[in-house]
């Protein structure tokens, strides 16, 4: 199993998402993090199982949300830089 570690940026990311999803609709904001949730799980369990995208930066995309969670392997820890959405800006993505 697989330690994750997540930035700063990458929670400011997520909690920013999460208001914006809430603002929309009720209850909106909670199904994110439920999504996400579910990825970060997949993450510490198997995160060689998605490809590197840019150098050694590798990608899980959100189930019925259009973001991904931009993260590194190192060693035994899964570093989560971002949680992105998918129509910014791509040198934002891969900033750490």
């Amino acid at each position: 199993m697989y330690s994750l570690v997540v930035k700063p940026r990458a929670i400011e990311m997520a909690k920013d998402a999460y208001e914006w999803y809430e603002e929309q609709q009720l209850g909106l904001g909670g199904r994110f993090v439920f999504e996400m949730e579910r990825c970060l799980s997949k993450l510490e369990s198997q995160p060689l199982l998605y490809a590197k995208i840019k150098k050694n930066f590798r990608q899980i995309l959100l189930s019925d949300f259009p973001y991904v969670i931009v993260f590194e392997i190192f060693k035994t820890d899964v570093i989560i830089y971002a949680v992105f959405h998918t129509s910014q800006s791509l040198r934002k993505k891969f900033k750490k």
